[in-house]
């Protein structure tokens, strides 16, 4: 950050101990509304700068705000990281589920929100254009049937071995999970004959 960016920043952490609640989100709206409009022009220092301002004003947002914030950066393709990384972590659904169905987040927080958060976490990641190996292992375990049916119907998931055989295991109680397994292409050949028993 260069020092023209810190005491840009250093003026604005001063200028928000003064603020109201309302002055907040007016400068959160104005400067999301700044990013957005030249997303496509900043260069990485650009949006780091945004990433720090934004990261700042979002400390007091409410869930409105922050719903109304996740609406503005889900169709931008550089949308600051951090910023997205805890919009991606929000308890709330409204706030985090259109980022997690389909922003650019890093794999570690896509696991961590597999493995800590509830089922409509879970479902909205189900949903992503691309999923890891290291993503699918914890949401195929910790999901509901419906959920795994989605994943397993995603051409876009990628599976392990693991990740077929927790599939395989659940499917015993579900002839549609069973099928849409049956139906990948990169199903391991070793493990077609344990899908055949649950399809018996």
């Amino acid at each position: 950050m260069t020092s023209e960016s810190r005491l840009l920043i250093a003026e604005l952490d001063s200028t928000l101990q003064r603020a109201s609640n309302s002055h907040h989100l007016s400068m959160l709206r104005g400067v999301t509304e700044l990013f957005v409009n030249g997303a496509d022009a900043f260069a990485d220092e650009h949006i780091a700068v945004f990433d720090d301002v934004i990261g700042r004003l979002i400390d007091k947002a409410d869930r409105q705000a922050l719903a109304e914030l996740t609406s503005r950066l889900v169709s931008v393709g550089n949308a600051p990281a951090n910023v997205i990384d805890r919009l991606a972590r929000h308890d709330d659904i409204a706030v985090s589920g259109p980022i997690l169905q389909k922003c650019n987040v890093k794999d570690l927080t896509l696991v961590e929100v597999a493995g800590s958060k509830g089922e409509k976490h879970l479902a909205a990641i189900a949903g992503r254009p691309e999923i890891s190996e290291a993503v699918t292992d914890v949401l195929v375990g910790r999901c509901t049937i419906e959920t795994a049916r989605r994943i397993t119907d995603n051409k876009g998931a990628s599976l392990s071995e693991v990740g077929f055989v927790k599939l395989i295991n659940r499917a015993k109680g579900d002839k549609a999970l069973a099928a849409a397994i049956e139906s990948r292409e990169d199903l391991p050949p070793e493990l077609q004959p344990f899908l055949k028993l649950t399809l018996e």
